[in-house]
């Protein structure tokens, strides 16, 4: 029994929509009566050289934009993407974006459609392609009709420290076209991103599938929001290495997707194997808040899942985070394939709470139960389980389906809540100079609301851009 302890304490621890062409089949504006302003320029070539996307202009991407260059994006500027031509910008290997807003003048990307009228999935969102390393050999940028390649076999050679621009300060908003299973775009996609790419300060909204998904690479983030997206909010694959610190994601209960909606979806690759790199993000202060306030709550869409599924052989590592109103489990392990390498230590659930419905679940070993997992966890690397909301003190960090606008009261933890003061940074995993070590506590939120800063905005479907 205490070796079972043991290690189990170390485990817890068909319709290929095409885009238009961009350059070849867009000959003219098939929504020029969608013009709401004088100073529109539509974008619809490659963009090659360096090119200035400036504020006194709004640029509407048509079609399937790929940047070769340098694109460099002024603070305050709008960028929509088009709905019929799938408007959709893509950063190609060895271009770069250099999209840098500030607090009070952040840079949006949005729908084109008027306010009222935005809906998930209106464009395709912002794709950066790197030369970061990656665990497949053949691997292509999903859903695109003019092809990316990533993988192994596309270069010769992989830069960890490769550089696709720069994201500070910037919204993307109704993007994410799901054109069939498993080949979507995203809000914010990054392919072999490297950490020379400088990703803060970002708001992916009312996205079609997952707001951020990384395959492989290692780009690190800080201060992500994904907000009342229909898919997953993290999904992350093919070998990201990455680190990740301060993020929020919350759920609109009534929109989730028929594959199955969580908060963290995590794969080696989709096949299990032991290919290298392997998945070994880390991520920390992460807020992962579900559909279910309450076990009373109504009408929540019957495909959401877990908290975080973390399953196909993937090392990813949690720290200081919550999890919470989550019905299938707050923590869904596929422990068929990372018993190994939570048992190497390569993976680590550390200073985690899982608030509320059900704790954590184990798949693929019918010998152990649930409820023994559950035990097992809270009683490894200090980690909670907590049965309400209330008593973590998290009871307005829930989207409000029945409001005007269904955004969360405020994030912050009540005074006296279980998750202040319950973080810690000593795992080695935590050592990276990228990770502040004074936020020890549980979660994206000690006592500063980082998402009332003017850059944010929960309510892009009624703002005129």
């Amino acid at each position: 029994m205490r070796k079972l302890f043991l290690n189990f304490a170390v485990v817890l621890l068909g319709m290929a929509t095409v885009f238009s062409s961009c350059e070849d089949k867009v000959t003219e504006d098939p929504d020029a009566d969608l013009k709401d302003a004088p100073n529109e320029v539509i974008v619809k070539s490659t963009i090659k050289g360096e090119r200035q996307f400036v504020n006194d202009s709004v640029y509407i991407l048509m079609g399937q934009i790929n940047v070769e260059g340098t694109l460099n994006i002024e603070a305050g500027t709008i960028i929509k993407g088009d709905k019929v031509t799938k408007g959709t910008l893509v950063v190609l290997p060895g271009g770069k974006l250099n999209a840098v807003g500030t607090s009070t003048q952040p840079i949006v990307f949005t729908s084109r459609m008027a306010a009222g009228a935005r809906s998930a999935g209106d464009w395709g969102g912002v794709i950066l392609v790197g030369k970061a390393p990656v665990n497949q050999s053949n691997a292509t940028v999903e859903g695109l009709s003019n092809p990316v390649d990533y993988g192994t076999s596309a270069f010769a050679d992989r830069d960890a420290n490769d550089s696709s621009g720069k994201l500070k300060y910037v919204r993307i908003e109704f993007s994410g076209i799901a054109l069939q299973p498993d080949k979507e775009t995203n809000g914010l996609t990054m392919c072999a991103v490297g950490k020379g790419t400088e990703i803060s300060h970002v708001q992916v909204s009312f996205g079609g599938d997952d707001s951020f998904e990384w395959f492989g690479g290692t780009v690190n983030a800080k201060y992500l929001i994904a907000y009342a997206g229909v898919d997953d909010d993290w999904d992350v694959d093919y070998g990201y290495s990455g680190n990740v610190q301060f993020g929020v994601s919350v759920r609109n209960p009534r929109t989730a997707d028929v594959s199955g909606s969580n908060g963290f979806e995590s794969d080696n690759d989709g096949s299990g194997s032991a290919a290298s790199p392997k998945t070994s993000a880390v991520f920390s202060n992460m807020t992962v808040v579900g559909p279910y306030k309450t076990t009373a709550d109504k009408d929540v869409n019957a495909n959401f899942a877990a908290g975080a599924h973390l399953r196909r052989n993937t090392s990813i590592s949690i720290f200081n985070s919550v999890f919470a109103g989550w019905n299938t489990a707050g923590i869904l392990l596929d422990a068929v394939t990372t018993l190994a390498n939570a048992t190497a230590g390569d993976m680590a659930l550390q200073n985690v709470a899982v608030v509320g419905i059900k704790g954590v679940t184990l798949k693929g070993a019918a010998s152990v139960t649930d409820l023994q997992v559950s035990a097992l966890f809270e009683a490894a690397g200090s980690n909670k389980l907590i049965a309400t909301v209330a008593e973590a003190g998290i009871e307005g960090s829930f989207y409000n389906p029945k409001a005007a606008v269904g955004k969360p009261e405020s994030f912050l933890p009540a005074a006296g809540s279980p998750l202040l003061s319950a973080g810690a940074f000593t795992h080695a995993k935590l050592k990276d100079a990228h990770f502040d070590s004074s936020a020890t506590y549980m979660g994206a939120f000690g006592t500063t609301d980082w998402t009332k800063e003017a850059w944010v905005n929960f309510d892009p479907q009624n703002t005129v851009y």
